[in-house]
């Protein structure tokens, strides 16, 4: 129960609380954004730009709703009762409240369903209306209408050239791209003033065939008599290719469309694996987060296939965070195969790395040791091409990637999948481990200063950055466990490279008061070092969790980077806006580390943090987002982020069985051992996840079993 949840004395600041308006359908193609009323983006591609060459992917839709007249009057169904998601699915539900509208259409009950079906093979998007009469007279002279405002020159400007080929199909082209606009029975289609026909109450018709700078078409259906209790569907599909549609409705009606997609969703979760101490609400957050990733994961063939990028192209307005991540990272993208494979999806996980993997790269040699490298040093475009953005201080350039791409194939190797392994493993360790060994530095034992995961860029903002250093340990340990199933003799070396980095984070990372610093240079400094990104220290055993670093650490934490709404943190203590912001991901990492210390003043605040994202995830269609408003705890930056968001929740709450099973068999073993899932990462356990797989996977049901 959501109350059970946020009863805890952890949750003293700001309580739980609806602040997105927005929804987002995805189907590893094309994107529709419903933003508080109504669909009003539409994007033909996930990423946000192809290659270096290409422009960015468009925002291609002013918006496209339902109306409805009958006998000389009418309206357009744009107030909205409720909008979320059914549950566990791409499906945006909304209800369409008809109370004000005039005469018969008083008594409708109308529900409206968005989304982009998982099966259809390419860019399409189908709307959805179910209309039941609810009144005590029958409605005979009723039409439903859909108004479609696709700017098929929105960039390059110009006019629209559209025709309609029947009353059941409408081609839309411009400069910018074709849409077909195509329905299964129809009877009317018009383009001619019907905004202001249906607000007057007449019925549309006519045929389309013109072209505009503002054109938008629409269809009518003629419903007939509809009596007392009786329902008619009607729905549109809006898609890329006028064939794959008429193939994919294949003589379906608008109702099965809906019932098929729900049960697609239905039989594919029904394969997740999900923890078996989930609450009901933690359940459906966790479900809905499986369902962005699966959303999210690019399906276009050819390099750009497999991908995640680190948000859908949707974001919760909030000021100078107003912004939209969908980038993909090899950062955020390490995390949602993680998750994913921790959920059991170790086809999609490997299929993240296979894209990250692609070995476009080689533009930063000179920052990497002059080595080849197979993953970017920062971000890709589309095609899986290397792209890090550069400022005046010069480019981004973070080791930490290399490391969290073999900590994520690691991953799926102890998912059992020896097949991925044996195909992705050569060229990891040629082009990953092989260039973490070469980063260490020889005098500190850290690795080489680089910009890590906040992008500090370079040019004199590099630092020996603790995350990037923590990372590398977890990847070369995997490293050593992947050359091992391979008969690599490198095993040995990647185990002692992280042998090394951990006993220099503790030699240059820590405070005198045994605080784990953001780098090198800022604790050696003695001021401003917090970061929380360092938490992963002790996630990854390279830090005891059980040890006083962690009692030390949560401590300066606590007192300077929470923020003011009371409940979570910013990410370090360097002052930017961005900095400031209150961020999920270091909620949701924090809370693992201090579960991992056995000690049950930090459960307590661990299932704090936890109830806390869920809370917030609940009252908001069970998405994450990027941040919260550190003032009032708003939704801020991409909502739902996906490697950062989604990814962190699934793989926290995957751990937190794991670590609690540990915790409660524990017999006071030190660290580097099973005991209370505090192992070292030098050991090859993966934070547990050995453990997990193993010892507790009895205890896990499928979403099918429960």
């Amino acid at each position: 129960m959501l109350l059970a949840l946020l009863a805890g004395p952890a949750l003293a600041g700001s309580a739980p609380h609806y602040s997105l308006p927005k929804l987002v359908t995805a189907n590893g193609y094309g994107a529709m954004v419903f933003s508080s009323d109504r669909l009003s983006d539409g994007y033909e591609h996930l990423y946000q730009q192809y290659d270096a060459t290409s422009d960015t992917t468009p925002d291609l839709l002013y918006d496209t709703y339902f109306g409805v007249t009958d006998a000389g009057v009418g309206g357009w169904l744009t107030a909205t009762g409720t909008a979320e998601y059914e549950p566990g699915t791409g499906i945006i539900r909304v209800s369409r409240p008809t109370a004000a509208m005039a005469g018969g259409l008083s008594s409708l009950n109308i529900t409206e369903y968005d989304f982009a079906p998982m099966s259809f093979p390419g860019v399409g998007f189908a709307q959805v209306l179910q209309v039941r009469n609810t009144g005590t007279t029958t409605i005979s002279a009723a039409q439903l209408v859909s108004l479609h405002n696709w700017k098929m020159n929105g960039v390059t400007g110009g006019d629209e050239i559209v025709a309609s080929l029947s009353a059941t199909q409408v081609d839309e082209s411009g400069n910018d791209g074709d849409l077909a606009y195509t329905t299964l029975d129809s009877t009317d289609v018009s383009c001619a003033s019907v905004y202001d026909a249906v607000n007057a109450g007449q019925q549309i018709g006519g045929g389309c065939n013109t072209s505009g700078s503002d054109v938008a078409p629409a269809f009518g259906w003629k419903i007939g008599d509809l009596a007392p209790g009786a329902e008619v569907w009607v729905g549109v599909v809006t898609s890329a290719s006028p064939s794959d549609a008429i193939s994919w409705i294949s003589g379906r009606g608008a109702e099965q469309w809906y019932l098929d997609e729900l049960s697609d969703w239905s039989a594919w979760q029904a394969n997740n694996v999900v923890p078996a101490d989930l609450s009901d609400t933690e359940a459906a957050v966790y479900a809905q987060q499986l369902a962005f990733l699966r959303e999210a994961q690019v399906q276009e063939p050819g390099g750009a296939f497999g991908q995640i990028p680190a948000s859908l192209p949707v974001s919760a307005s909030t000021g100078e965070l107003d912004h939209i991540w969908n980038i993909t990272w090899v950062r955020d993208g390490s995390y949602a195969a993680a998750a994913l494979a921790s959920a059991g999806r170790t086809d999609e996980a490997a299929n993240v790395l296979r894209f990250l993997g692609q070995g476009k790269t080689g533009a930063f040699r000179a920052y990497v040791g002059d080595a080849d490298y197979l993953v970017s040093v920062c971000r890709t475009y589309g095609d899986g091409s290397e792209w890090s953005d550069t400022d005046s201080t010069g480019p981004n350039v973070e080791y930490d990637d290399f490391g969290l791409y073999l900590w994520a194939l690691g991953t799926i190797q102890h998912g059992g999948r020896d097949d991925v392994v044996a195909e992705l493993g050569p060229n990891a360790l040629d082009g990953v481990a092989d260039v973490l060994v070469g980063l260490i530095d020889p005098n500190s034992g850290l690795l080489l200063p680089d910009s890590s995961i906040w992008e500090r860029h370079w040019d004199g903002n590099q630092q020996q950055f603790a995350y990037s250093s923590i990372q590398a340990v977890a990847g070369l340990s995997a490293a050593a466990k992947i050359a091992d199933a391979l008969g690599d003799p490198r095993g040995d070396t990647y185990r002692s490279a992280a042998a090394t980095i951990t006993t220099a984070v503790s030699a240059h990372l820590l405070s005198a008061g045994g605080v784990i610093g953001a780098s090198a240079e800022q604790v050696q400094s003695g001021d401003g070092y917090l970061d929380l990104a360092a938490v992963e220290a002790f996630n990854h055993g390279v830090l005891d969790a059980r040890g006083p670093e962690l009692a030390a650490s949560y401590d300066a934490w606590d007192r300077t980077l929470k923020v003011a709404s009371g409940n979570g943190y910013a990410r370090n203590d360097d002052g930017s806006t961005y900095d400031n912001a209150e961020w999920p991901v270091v909620d949701l990492r924090l809370a693992e580390a201090l579960r991992r210390s056995c000690d049950s003043r930090n459960v307590a605040a661990s299932d704090g943090l936890f109830g806390w994202v869920t809370g917030q995830a609940a009252l908001n269609h069970n998405t994450i987002a990027e941040l919260y408003d550190p003032s009032d705890a708003n939704y801020a930056g991409p909502a739902p982020m996906l490697g950062f968001g989604a990814g962190a929740y699934v793989w926290g709450l995957n751990q937190r069985a794991g670590i609690d099973a540990a915790c409660a068999a524990d017999t006071g073993a030190g660290p580097g051992t099973e005991g209370c899932g505090c192992v070292s990462a030098a050991s090859g356990d993966l934070s547990g996840f050995a453990l997990l797989l193993g010892g507790l996977l009895a205890a896990r049901r499928r979403r099918g079993d429960r």
